[in-house]
């Protein structure tokens, strides 16, 4: 994210746009307290979320927002 800072508190994800994409990740997560950690493999992830149209749609809603807010020009990949 060009060294901009973005805050995820517990629940929220990320990696999502390389998942469902297939393209290199968008950005480097550190965390900065201890965290726990779930990890999905790419096969499984996209299998659960295209799976079911509203999971899907929610995915897709996620990733506009978090291009968008990475380079405003950037509508879809």
């Amino acid at each position: 994210m060009d060294g901009r800072r973005l805050t995820l508190g517990a629940g929220e994800s990320f990696g999502e746009i390389a998942l469902l994409r297939n393209v290199p990740r968008t950005a480097t997560v550190r965390a900065l307290t201890d965290v726990e950690l779930c990890a999905l493999e790419r096969d499984d992830f996209v299998a659960a979320v295209t799976g079911h149209a509203p999971s899907t749609d929610a995915a897709d809603a996620v990733i506009a927002v978090r291009l968008a807010s990475l380079r405003p020009q950037v509508n879809s990949i």
